[in-house]
């Protein structure tokens, strides 16, 4: 029964990986895409020459933007955990809460705000549509 816990065990690490490796992708595509629609976007429908609020535009780019950098920062503080974690397996140190360390708790901090981030640029840019559509529409 132990060596059957312990391959569903290594089951589930793999596939936690993928999940977060499959998230970071998404977050940068998403995030990218949407810089690039927003700029289409401003061109073609709205127009240079009748944008309103323009700050709620501003904060959506800097939220997607902000996005993109912790994505590719969790990337490099992940190598960085992994690391300490083979330093520290290597030294015999298997009993510590968090091998990773400090890098281990920077790089879950950079996934979620990768993600809070997005999601924030998403509801700022849907406002400023809202507002710039609105006006021109009548509604």
């Amino acid at each position: 029964m132990e060596a059957l816990m312990k391959e569903y065990r290594d089951f589930i690490i793999k596939a936690e990986q993928k999940a977060q490796d499959d998230f970071d992708k998404t977050v940068i595509a998403l995030s990218g895409g949407a810089l690039g629609v927003s700029f289409a976007f401003i061109k073609d429908i709205i127009g240079p020459d009748n944008i309103s609020n323009t700050i709620l535009l501003f904060l959506a780019w800097l939220f997607w933007a902000s996005s993109i950098t912790c994505v590719l920062a969790s990337y490099y503080t992940s190598h960085l955990s992994l690391r300490n974690v083979i330093k520290k397996i290597d030294a015999g140190e298997t009993k510590a809460p968090r091998l990773g360390g400090f890098t281990d708790w920077i790089t879950a901090i950079f996934n979620a705000l990768g993600g809070i981030l997005f999601v924030a640029g998403v509801v700022l840019m849907s406002i400023f549509i809202k507002i710039n559509l609105g006006g021109t529409s009548g509604n």
